[in-house]
């Protein structure tokens, strides 16, 4: 099970262009690493460099399978809560984003929507 003290080490390992944007971010809170992700994510796909956007997703979903309690409640809270915002600031490229969810995310994502009733 991946802890909220292994996240950092795990993207460093797992998605190496993003260390340059990991040591910017001195704070080491799960939600905030995550937070981190997001960020050059959002970055990729506004370069339309969706092989890396795909990585991200499977990434994410990967800390969310295996992740801890703290680090689920980061992926879910802050990761999948950003796709709406993803989807309204590329909407041209909602249809492919929707095409690299992995189901996990997907799935997470469609619940969110639901209950809160957007």
């Amino acid at each position: 099970m991946i802890n909220q003290l292994e996240v950092p080490m795990y993207l460093e390992e797992a998605l190496p262009e993003i260390c340059k944007d990991l040591s910017l971010n001195k704070k080491t809170s799960a939600y905030d690493i995550v937070n981190t992700l997001i960020s050059f994510t959002f970055k990729n796909i506004r370069e339309h460099n969706f092989k890396v956007v795909k990585r991200c997703f499977k990434i994410a979903d990967k800390l969310y399978t295996k992740g801890n309690a703290v680090v689920k409640g980061a992926i879910e809270n802050v990761f999948v809560y950003s796709f709406t915002k993803m989807f309204i600031n590329y909407p041209s490229e909602k249809q492919k984003l929707l095409s690299l969810l992995p189901m996990t995310l997907y799935s997470l994502y469609i619940a969110q929507i639901h209950h809160k009733g957007c």
